[in-house]
């Protein structure tokens, strides 16, 4: 099998797998709301996402390199399609909650095992080429699955988009079976050490980059869990909200062609500075406005600052990190990640019970602001 012939496997297999999961993401917070969850919830509803992930992506990994990629890819996928249909069958919001649980398992072995197995390619120029085709597709479905999710829901209801999307999903499984053969890489055994993956936070310049990565999943789970809320409160259809939110997705996508250019012209850090503070800067104005438009614009506006601080934080994180410690340093950046991911949603969905869904913008905007301060600078300006 050609190379060609695989790059088409992988992005035709990602783009659904990622068409379906994104496409529903949106519409768990408006089901849910639907089936009668207060705020808070919803919250808790949304970091069930993350739960599985929190305390078995090492894990999973581990077996993923035992077993090869191709049977646990099939089971991500099987566990995808199957979340999206429980809902349908199990009206309920404890159908919601199963089903985010095990949607949530399924992405992240998903996206382990995809890793895996593009990282297995012997050559590195395949395998970045193939990392660069698994990033676009996973950028294209997130920009077409909440748009058709939108549109359907507003004409046959939640439940039953669901569990279409999730049998769309079902379609990817004969790709995988099709996937080329890699040739492994011989990798030596590491020596074992007696150390704590918790001794990295110890380089200050890497716990700034485990904090930037942190900020902006918190800037893109605040969005996908409460925006449709807020703008369903203000009267927006579902087929809108599916439309502004794809507008954020292909912000995100952009970006990635811009993002290039602004590291050769401008600092790292001042980008990432100034992506933080437009982002936060958004979250702070949003419930002012009801406007589809301005919504929209917003949505897009906020899409391309998001897009910089994730690959910027990822790059930094590898530059930093010990050679022999990179895998580990990164799967202690994607523990934290999903903590924030889990935790987030639920005490924000609590406080919205006191201050209101335009409140978790105002405190959202607030905590993502203050990542853009430089606080050796700032005590250094205090004593003054």
């Amino acid at each position: 099998m050609k190379k060609n012939y695989n790059q088409y496997l992988i992005f035709i297999s990602t783009t659904f797998f990622m068409f379906s999961v994104a496409g529903t993401r949106p519409l768990v917070p408006l089901f849910s709301s639907q089936l009668g969850a207060s705020n808070m919830q919803i919250g808790i509803i949304v970091s069930l996402f993350s739960l599985l992930p929190l305390f078995l992506s090492i894990r999973l990994g581990k077996i993923v390199d035992k077993v090869g990629s191709k049977v646990p890819l099939i089971i991500a996928i099987t566990l995808g399609g199957f979340s999206l249909i429980v809902p349908y069958i199990f009206y309920n919001l404890g159908g919601v909650h199963a089903s985010q649980i095990i949607s949530g398992l399924s992405q992240v072995l998903y996206v382990i095992s995809m890793q895996a197995y593009i990282g297995s390619f012997s050559k590195s120029k395949i395998r970045d080429y193939y990392i660069n085709i698994f990033s676009i597709s996973v950028a294209f479905g997130s920009f077409i699955g909440p748009l058709i999710g939108g549109f359907l829901s507003d004409k046959i209801g939640y439940s039953t988009t669901l569990a279409i999307l999730g049998l769309i999903l079902f379609l990817s499984l004969p790709s995988i079976a099709l996937f080329e053969k890699s040739r492994k890489r011989e990798v030596k055994a590491p020596e074992e050490k007696k150390v704590q993956s918790f001794d990295l936070l110890l380089i200050p310049e890497l716990r700034k980059a485990f904090l930037i990565s942190a900020i902006v999943l918190l800037s893109k789970d605040i969005y996908i869990a409460f925006f449709p809320l807020l703008a369903s409160s203000s009267g927006v259809s579902n087929s809108l909200i599916g439309i502004i939110i794809s507008l954020n997705a292909g912000a995100g996508i952009l970006i990635r062609v811009i993002l290039p250019l602004l590291v050769k012209m401008y600092d790292r850090s001042f980008i990432i500075s100034i992506s933080i503070v437009v982002a936060g800067s958004i979250y702070l104005i949003y419930p002012l406005f009801s406007n589809v438009y301005m919504l929209g614009f917003l949505s897009f506006i906020l899409g391309l600052s998001m897009g910089v601080g994730q690959p910027l934080a990822i790059s930094s994180t590898i530059s930093l990190l010990p050679e022999q410690r990179v895998g580990e340093g990164l799967g202690l950046r994607l523990s934290i990640n999903k903590l924030t991911q889990f935790v987030t949603p639920v005490l924000l969905g609590a406080a919205s019970s006191i201050v209101g869904m335009g409140g978790v913008f105002y405190i959202s905007g607030f905590i993502i602001m203050t990542g853009s301060i430089n606080y050796k600078k700032f005590m250094k300006i205090i004593r003054r």
